[in-house]
């Protein structure tokens, strides 16, 4: 007594039949397109990841396989374009490392030029610093560069809170214009 195939049955077969034709395909074809890859790729990791990508595809299209009429060029041209999508990627990828190295570099550079500047911009306040009258010297250090109040500046150095503050009127003056005169 024969069976009728069910439709599941069918298609479990067909199922199947396309497995064993894709290993086929693969087992034939696998390292021959790896080579043809290798040869444009120059790079055995490129050249597999390449020939992994258009067996995925291939897959993919499994269902489709009877169409195709000429099956070793067709996976060639899956290779040939595979390649050049990696290349254009990769030539892309390189021109925004290029990019980013360069901003990098122009950041550094603007960033060291500030450092300098900011540094001499220091010396020539410490010189205009230096040149200041003891007490207003002493004043300007204890207010500016420590921070401290007027009120305690004065209780410090026994003068008045408004002497405090006249005489750092007069040091921002000399300092301001002792940096005018260097800079210019």
């Amino acid at each position: 007594m024969q069976q009728k195939a069910s439709g599941t049955d069918l298609q479990i077969n067909s199922e199947d039949v396309l497995e064993q034709l894709f290993n086929e395909l693969f087992r034939e074809y696998e390292h021959r397109l790896y080579l043809f890859a290798f040869k444009m790729l120059k790079s055995d990791a490129v050249a597999k990841d390449v020939i992994q990508d258009v067996f995925l595809k291939l897959w993919m299209i499994r269902y489709r396989l009877s169409e195709i009429e000429n099956i070793n060029s067709f996976l060639h041209r899956l290779v040939e374009n595979r390649v050049i999508d990696y290349l254009r990627t990769a030539a892309k990828d390189q021109r925004k490392k290029d990019q980013l190295w360069q901003n990098m570099l122009q950041a550094n550079n603007l960033n060291q030029e500030e450092l300098l500047i900011k540094k001499e911009f220091h010396q020539i306040i410490q010189q205009a610093i230096e040149q200041l009258p003891p007490q207003r010297k002493a004043i300007y250090i204890l207010s500016k560069t420590e921070g401290r109040r007027r009120n305690e500046v004065a209780s410090l150095l026994h003068i008045s809170p408004h002497t405090v503050r006249n005489q750092l009127v007069k040091a921002m003056e000399h300092i301001v214009s002792f940096v005018k005169r260097q800079v210019d």
